[in-house]
């Protein structure tokens, strides 16, 4: 995998009622860069009222010396942005179990752990482009990619079905707190039938957990007047066209009362 790279290009600051263009350079974070990455993740966290919501710090210190990368990004020398992605034994060991992978998978795997921002630089679409520069790196080397966000997150959700991955579980996991379980895989991107899509309220749990158990998988993220639904497709080559039981099925799980469970804050 290749450890540097070095990219420059302008985004918008905005700021005081007031914006710009600055001049930013996006570069692989080394070892001297460790008390500067753990510096931001913890003023982000902090404006975001939860300083345990995106990994631990030890986590950050790991994927920069080597089990995993995070990509930074400078604005006027300053560290406005990153994106870490690890390898670390404890989170390949997860993933493998969330995303089903036999053994012989573990050194392809890669975990996406999060992407932030600071808040002047918000709105340049650096989660996208910081995930495909990743994926650039990662690619052959490693192709099943890893994630979990929180239903809250819609906006992380939507992101991350755009880039290609699948909502393929829904399982409480940090001690008991609901998360979306994705996957993306390289070198075979799953051809999803959306032609008899079946859309789902983000927050009915009950009936994407049906879907999910079924062979379906989340493919999209839809804002309708009454908020966010989930939309549900199967693999072209397994298409299942529901029967009359499988159309009461998810139709009475839809009727249910939603399930009061605990969510992380927004990941940002």
């Amino acid at each position: 995998m290749r450890r540097t790279f070095k990219e420059t290009f302008f985004l918008v600051k905005k700021s005081h009622g007031f914006r710009c263009n600055v001049l930013c350079k996006m570069r692989l974070l080394r070892k001297e860069d460790i008390s500067l990455a753990l510096s931001l993740h913890k003023k982000i966290a902090k404006e975001i009222g939860d300083e345990n919501i995106f990994c631990a710090e030890h986590t950050i210190e790991e994927s920069i010396l080597g089990q995993g990368f995070v990509i930074g990004i400078f604005a006027e020398e300053v560290l406005i942005a990153m994106r870490a992605v690890s390898f670390g034994s404890k989170y390949v060991e997860e993933a493998l179990a969330d995303l089903r992978l036999p053994d012989k998978e573990r050194n392809r795997i890669a975990v996406m752990d999060f992407c932030i921002t600071a808040k002047a630089f918000r709105g340049n679409y650096i989660q996208h482009f910081t995930f495909l520069k990743a994926e650039n790196l990662l690619y052959p080397y490693r192709y099943h990619l890893h994630t979990t966000i929180s239903p809250l997150n819609n906006y992380s959700l939507r992101n991350m079905l755009r880039s290609g991955f699948l909502v393929v579980d829904l399982k409480e996991k940090y001690g008991g707190y609901l998360r979306f379980i994705l996957h993306k895989d390289l070198r075979a991107l799953p051809e999803i039938c959306t032609h008899e899509h079946i859309e789902v309220p983000l927050e009915d749990y009950d009936s994407q957990l049906a879907l999910l158990s079924m062979g379906y998988y989340g493919y999209a993220l839809k804002k309708n007047h009454t908020g966010y639904s989930v939309l549900y497709g199967t693999r072209s080559s397994s298409t299942r066209h529901l029967g009359k039981s499988g159309e009461e099925l998810v139709h009475l799980i839809q009727k249910k009362a939603k399930v009061l469970r605990r969510i992380l804050p927004h990941d940002f």
